[in-house]
């Protein structure tokens, strides 16, 4: 809640996938760009890393989406849960 406050609230840059199946993604996408780097021609190896630049910018505002429909999920859910202790008492 702090970091909230204090504007250091950034979940995009801060909070990175630990799994295997993450780092290993990460590190075949390295390989596979580093033998295009040599297979392909400097122009169509350019438009591969717009691909990839593009598609960074598309999986971004996809997790933003995501991001913001689990909080406000979870603020629906923690609202219900309060109502329906109000409504016990």
């Amino acid at each position: 809640m702090e970091a909230m406050y204090n504007g250091e609230f950034y979940p995009c840059e801060t909070v990175v996938p630990t799994s295997p199946e993450y780092r290993k993604a990460i590190q075949t996408c390295a390989a596979l760009m580093e033998q295009l780097s040599h297979r392909l021609s400097k122009e169509d190896y350019a438009l591969v890393e717009e691909l990839r630049a593009q598609n960074a910018i598309a999986q971004c505002e996809e997790s933003e989406s995501h991001f913001k429909y689990g909080f406000s999920a979870g603020l629906i859910v923690q609202q219900e849960a309060h109502e329906q202790l109000q409504n016990k008492k």
